[in-house]
């Protein structure tokens, strides 16, 4: 194709638009092969294949599994080359992009009468739709949004055509992109769609990353002076490209193309709870729990993006509900996230079905599958069910474990002299003094844990649990030596509970503990109470020192048996966990 320098300029300008690494690929086609249609993958039946004929291969394959002529809605608009063939075949049909850059490519090339919109899938409105097509899209959207929206959007007998990557199988820490198969296919089935067509096109599809090995180096400068991209950026997508290659040769990931076609509306429907739904998860959380949560507390728990909560709807009310309120974490040493489970709840008119099929099940396989394990946001789950829940998600085969068991350490408070050596007195962690204070503490403690898996306690984390609370009135003190004025550790109180002032959590060396819980008890005795106790895992208990009488409180710390995460014999009897790491103490 020959191109005026104008045009040539025209194009690049809009090419430059397109987010990284869209604006990569797209020039570098450009550059390679004199103009670009479309970003997707091809099919390489050989390996001398041109690129170009790969992708027309691919195309015609896709074309070969749409439904008749209906009202089709393209979600990812492309550079809008599909959606103009679908309309000249006779389709009713629509295409959206959330980015503007895209719609107006395809507007550029296929004319401003494309009926492409400028909409996220979450947005967009109109129904009726008789098939929804995901071409390369449905891995940069959440699963639960697009079944979601795809309930609303399709008529009976709707379909669902998605061509793209999939992860095929976890097998280590980190964050993935892509959706995993398996837990995208139980996904739909959830929400009443069945599988009628899978094809597995990985092996002809993977030679599109090696095409782009030998074309991203190649057009380097040119990519870098056009679009402005550094060489770093250049040099990192090269990479993720060799890798995803490795994922494809080993199993890890591939291409498919998935129909899937409704065959019924389930009684419960499964879906994420957000600010929008949250006062939903109030009414039901006063309702299970006999006590309201404030609209406060939510913010509080959930507000902040990190965490998150599955809900199951029947019709309109929420019927069952389970969250996770993010929590940074070392795993023997390293920094990980943990969700902390909290707000386990079902109905009674969703208790009768405890089977695979119920709202319990939905709601805690949907969030693990979601959150918890390789590839999702948090590595691990901790919580602190009753008995009897634990055995019921064990039967369920979510949970595994226990890898502890919560007992309940007590002593008597106890007045006494002041320490000659030990001061102790309230933290501000407002103040820049003793901010630093507990940012030390953490740093000594930090060091005996490397070998556990424990929640940080830094000063952040501090403020945020205890003093950021909005229903609770928490104390932090620090233990000072009075020689040299360093901080020996800290600890967080509860005062006047019904059964005495709680011993939220100590931070500090681990051989300093007795000395701080010593602390702790004449501090409980001067704000009039009788008796110190504080929740511990069994494993640390020792720690705690050998006067504390215990007491076990019938309360096991389960481990997410139903996504791939590490091996449970490397959780059993690690973790350290005190009473401030649960959402309700």
């Amino acid at each position: 194709m020959v191109m005026n320098s104008s045009a040539g300029e025209g194009i690049t300008a809009q090419l430059r638009a397109l987010a990284f690494p869209f604006n990569v690929y797209a020039r570098a086609l450009e550059l390679e092969e004199g103009q670009v249609q479309e970003l997707h993958y091809g099919l390489h039946e050989t390996p001398q294949m041109p690129a170009a004929q790969a992708r027309r291969g691919l195309t015609e394959l896709l074309w070969k599994h749409l439904p008749p002529p209906c009202r089709l809605l393209e979600v990812g608009v492309g550079f809008g080359a599909t959606l103009a063939r679908l309309v000249a075949a006779g389709y009713a049909a629509t295409g959206i992009a959330p980015d503007p850059a895209r719609v107006a490519i395809a507007w550029d090339r296929h004319g401003d009468t494309l009926p492409a919109v400028c909409a996220g899938l979450e947005e967009f409105g109109d129904g009726g739709w008789d098939a929804l097509l995901f071409q390369e899209s449905a891995q940069h959207i959440d699963p639960l949004l697009l079944y979601t929206r795809a309930n609303e959007l399709l008529g009976e007998h709707g379909e669902i055509i998605v061509l793209g990557e999939f992860a095929l199988r976890r097998t280590a820490p980190g964050r993935e992109r892509l959706h995993l198969l398996q837990h995208f296919v139980a996904l739909a089935e959830r929400f009443g769609f069945a599988v009628i067509e899978q094809l597995d096109l990985s092996r002809e599809a993977a030679p599109t990353h090696d095409y782009l090995l030998r074309v991203i180096p190649r057009h380097a400068d040119a990519l870098r002076r056009d679009l402005g991209v550094s060489a770093e950026a250049l040099a990192a997508l090269s990479a993720a490209n060799a890798t995803r290659l490795e994922e494809y040769a080993d199993g890890r990931c591939g291409y498919f193309l998935l129909k899937l076609r409704r065959t019924s509306r389930p009684r419960w429907r499964v879906g994420r709870i957000d600010a929008r739904n949250a006062a939903q998860m109030r009414a039901l959380f006063a309702e299970i729990f006999d006590h309201p949560m404030s609209e406060a507390h939510w913010r509080w728990k959930y507000g902040d993006h990190r965490s998150s909560a599955v809900g199951v709807w029947e019709g309109e009310r929420l019927i069952a509900h389970y969250g996770g309120v993010a929590r940074d974490i070392l795993y023997f040493g390293q920094p990980q996230s943990a969700a902390q489970i909290c707000d386990v709840m079902v109905a009674p008119s969703g208790r009768g079905t405890l089977s695979r099929q119920g709202p319990l099940f939905l709601s805690i396989a949907t969030y693990l599958e979601d959150q918890l394990g390789y590839g999702n946001p948090h590595l691990l789950g901790v919580g602190f069910p009753n008995l009897r829940h634990w055995k019921v998600a064990a039967r369920l085969a979510l949970y595994e474990g226990p890898v502890g068991r919560m007992l309940e350490l007590s002593w008597p408070a106890r007045r006494g002299l002041p320490s000659p050596i030990l001061a102790v007195r309230s933290l501000d962690l407002a103040r820049t003094d003793d901010h630093a204070d507990a940012e030390a503490c953490w740093r000594a403690m930090r060091i005996d844990l490397e070998g556990m898996i424990a929640g940080v306690r830094d000063a952040e984390t501090l403020q945020h649990r205890y003093v950021a609370h909005p229903d609770k009135a928490y104390r932090i003190f620090v233990v000072r030596r009075r020689l040299g004025g360093r901080p020996l550790g800290l600890f967080v109180l509860q005062p006047h509970t019904e059964t005495g002032c709680e011993l939220l959590d100590v931070v500090g060396p681990v051989a300093a503990i007795p000395r701080l819980i010593a602390q702790a008890r004449r501090v409980a005795a001067s704000l009039g109470e009788k008796r110190l106790y504080c929740w511990a895992v069994d494993n640390i208990c020792a720690h705690f020192g050998a006067e504390a009488q215990a007491r076990d409180l019938e309360i096991p710390v389960p481990a997410n048996a139903w996504t791939a995460r590490p091996p449970i014999d490397a959780l059993i009897g690690r973790w350290w966990l005190t009473g401030g790491d649960t959402d309700f103490r």
